[in-house]
């Protein structure tokens, strides 16, 4: 079998190049950039089997696709960020709604087996009970997705996907993540100045976000479970959605004390302020529930919080921070 990856030259997308050769796949990378250097360490020698372009690019996208015969696709391509979001409304809308369409619309054309959608715990709105659940309110008739506008072009890509699913018989399998870090991850969350700067034997000296939550996930967990999703027999009737996670919200200042515990001599000190569009996002985050992924992929989070900041340590020490 033939995967191709979107955004293989991402953080997500470089271990999941990894992971499906080491399963024995032959995996192709397709992205906008090639590979840097810390998507070299995760994946060596992928700069080989990667192909320019981005998913905006229909015309491109296809040919990629025919060319290098692929039968299966992951999307791990798109904008991510709340801010960000809040900034760029537009651009996102056309990253990661239009550009996961035309993924689908090649893959129907292509007849390929499988999509994997690389999506997010920022589809929720709010959990109903003590963890969220995979059946937990996406939409709203009275409020916008508390992750702004990039929660929102996630839960369309989910709603895309199955229609191409119920309607065209294209087999689409979403992922929802959350908090991905480990080495060459590049959005802050907290852990990232943490553990990078302890490794540096510098001080991280942060102003506020200590009640922040976040379910931090490592990404070998996250690149696992992608790679059982790909190489998982047809879907049939089960849920197509599916929550990918460690399982366990922790808060920034929790994250902190296990960083504190794991590399000796870390310096970190955050403050409690949230600021409003945080405090919001806040709201919605919680545990997930993983059980289905469990029941679907044989999948569960083989790395606690500390074992995955022991590894991301080492991995920092070893192929330094690019």
């Amino acid at each position: 079998m033939t995967v191709l990856v979107t955004g293989a030259a991402g953080f997500l997308g470089s271990y999941v190049m990894a992971a499906l050769a080491a399963s024995g796949l032959a995996a192709h990378g397709y992205d906008l950039v090639p590979p840097g250097q810390d998507a070299l360490a995760a994946a060596p020698g992928m700069q080989d089997r990667c192909s320019l372009g981005g998913v905006t690019d229909p015309a491109r996208l296809f040919d990629v696709i025919r060319a290098q015969r692929a039968d299966a696709v992951v999307h791990a391509a798109g904008l991510v960020g709340l801010e960000a979001s809040l900034q760029q409304p537009a651009a996102f809308y056309g990253a990661n709604v239009m550009g996961f369409v035309n993924v689908c619309e090649a893959a129907r054309q292509a007849g390929m087996r499988r999509v994997v959608l690389v999506s997010s715990n920022a589809a929720y709105h709010a959990p109903a009970g003590d963890k969220l659940r995979e059946d937990d309110a996406v939409f709203s008739i009275t409020r916008g997705n508390p992750a702004g506008h990039y929660g929102a072009s996630k839960m369309m890509q989910e709603a895309a996907g199955l229609a191409y699913a119920t309607h065209h018989g294209l087999d689409v399998v979403a992922l929802r993540v959350t908090a991905i870090y480990g080495h060459g991850m590049r959005s802050p969350m907290y852990i990232k100045p943490m553990v990078e700067d302890a490794v540096a034997g510098r001080p991280t000296r942060l102003p506020g976000g200590g009640p922040m939550r976040r379910d931090y996930t490592y990404v070998l967990d996250c690149a696992d479970a992608v790679l059982r999703a790909v190489a998982a027999p047809a879907w049939g009737d089960a849920p197509r959605v599916l929550n990918v996670a460690a399982g366990h919200a922790v808060t920034a200042t929790e994250v902190a004390g296990v960083v504190r515990a794991v590399v000796p001599g870390a310096d970190i000190t955050i403050a409690d302020a949230l600021t409003p569009a945080e405090a919001e996002n806040n709201r919605m985050r919680a545990s997930l529930d993983v059980s289905a992924a469990a029941a679907a992929l044989g999948w569960t989070p083989a790395w606690p919080l500390a074992a995955g900041i022991a590894d991301y340590a080492r991995r920092l020490r070893q192929y330094g921070a690019h």
